[in-house]
């Protein structure tokens, strides 16, 4: 699906890693940390760096993590090869 395109499966607009559209508060993030997958909020984001609430994140992990958040070649980017994208409610 293109970048920013609604996803009528779901009904929110679908952001992949590395897209012209900056992540924003209140994004879900997707991420691919296991053959189910994991989503988690976006709760605070900078030019530098974004941070996410999440539930059941493990054993060894806090509900809060925070990611690298890198703007090159007009594209944002969550450093993170677990991050696939982001949804937004229109």
């Amino acid at each position: 699906m293109p970048d920013g395109n609604l996803n009528p499966k779901r009904n929110l607009l679908q952001f992949h890693n590395g897209s012209p559209t900056k992540p924003q508060v209140d994004d879900i993030i997707v991420l691919g940390w296991s053959k189910y997958g994991h989503v988690a909020i976006i709760s605070k984001v900078t030019d530098n760096d974004i941070e996410i609430v999440q539930q059941n994140p493990g054993p060894t992990a806090s509900s809060r993590a925070t990611f690298p958040l890198i703007y090159k070649d007009g594209l944002w980017k969550i450093d993170s090869f677990r991050v696939l994208g982001y949804l937004r409610k229109r």
